[in-house]
């Protein structure tokens, strides 16, 4: 028994984030590891720092993934605490939580320091670089990547075929220009792959001017496709922006919907008041979007009256916000 509360707190405390000042102090730590080996990794591509300090830098490395590790295994051990119904079977959920995409980032953190001892010939420079992708770890600590990650995975469709037409577009308009300056510049526009190049850099407009048309069909061609590319390639950027919209809405509007049915009698307790702020920090909605729908509700409050129904006695809630008034069944007896 005491090994499943043990395995109960880590749960709380690594996947809910929940628990006593020993687990806020634990998150914290791994927090603070994860920033550090960034930092570490970002000083150690100076030649003459890693010199200095390369058996610091190798005893760091190890003391890092030793953790990671040990955090990843005891991740994979605690996930049969999870109230949802496939993780709730010791082999079966295990293995689901292995193939989840926060437990694939955290392999990929420890991943490259294990590779080094079973694949030779990789270069140490890429397998040090590649420790940059620990940087992945914190996106269970930051509701605002966390909020980019939920965007993207609702907004998957629309942008692989965003992405899909921004690369016809790209394709076909290397096609185009090797039409047209194919036989002027063999060596920039003389097949659709050396094209590819240019193609990319017009319909994202940058335009780096190091490969140009020289004639006349050339040049209105890339016009063309330089008024073109503004719009497609806009289309992901727009996307991601609509999804954050609607996803930090349908947020604001669940905050609002705990809120009213913590208000079903008109108060709200200190209890009441600790779990929306913690339900506030869980979704990320900022202090001010959450003031203003608590006004809202508020507001909204003031504006019902609790009755009984004149013909079947049961208790009704009457809504009169100006200009309307909304009447419906309700289990509360009305206020005296």
């Amino acid at each position: 028994m005491r090994l499943v509360h043990i395995r109960r707190w880590l749960y709380l405390a690594l996947e809910e984030q929940k628990g006593s000042d020993l687990a806020k102090c634990l998150n914290r730590c791994l927090l603070l590891l994860i920033v550090i080996n960034v930092c570490v990794v970002v000083a150690e591509s100076e030649y003459r720092i890693y010199q200095a300090y390369a058996l610091s830098f190798q005893w760091f490395e190890i003391f890092s993934v030793g953790v990671f590790t040990l955090e990843y295994l005891v991740r994979a051990w605690v996930c049969v605490e999870s109230n949802h119904r496939n993780l709730q079977y010791p082999i079966r959920s295990r293995g689901r939580y292995l193939l989840s995409p926060m437990a694939v980032v955290d392999l990929i953190a420890i991943l490259p320091f294990y590779l080094s001892f079973f694949v030779v010939g990789l270069d140490l420079r890429v397998l040090r670089s590649l420790r940059l992708l620990r940087l992945l770890k914190l996106t269970r600590y930051s509701q605002s990547l966390g909020l980019l990650v939920a965007v993207l995975r609702q907004e998957a469709d629309n942008l692989v075929s965003a992405l899909f037409i921004l690369c016809m577009l790209i394709l076909l308009s290397a096609t185009g220009i090797y039409l047209a300056e194919g036989h002027i510049q063999p060596d920039e526009f003389g097949s659709i792959p050396r094209a590819l190049w240019w193609s990319a850099v017009t319909v994202a407009t940058v335009g780096y001017g190091d490969v140009v048309p020289q004639t006349l069909v050339g040049k209105v061609f890339s016009g063309t496709i330089i008024v073109t590319g503004i719009a497609v390639a806009a289309l992901p950027a727009a996307i991601l922006a609509s999804g954050m919209i609607n996803e930090l809405k349908r947020r604001r509007e669940n905050f609002r919907f705990e809120l009213v049915r913590a208000m079903e009698n008109g108060k709200l307790d200190f209890g009441g008041l600790r779990y929306l702020e913690k339900m506030r920090v869980k979704i990320g909605i900022s202090r001010a979007d959450a003031r203003l729908v608590f006004e809202e509700v508020k507001q909204e409050t003031r504006l019902q009256t609790y009755t009984h129904c004149p013909y079947c006695s049961q208790p009704i809630m009457v809504k009169h916000p100006p200009g309307h008034i909304h009447v419906s069944p309700t289990k509360q007896s009305p206020k005296s």
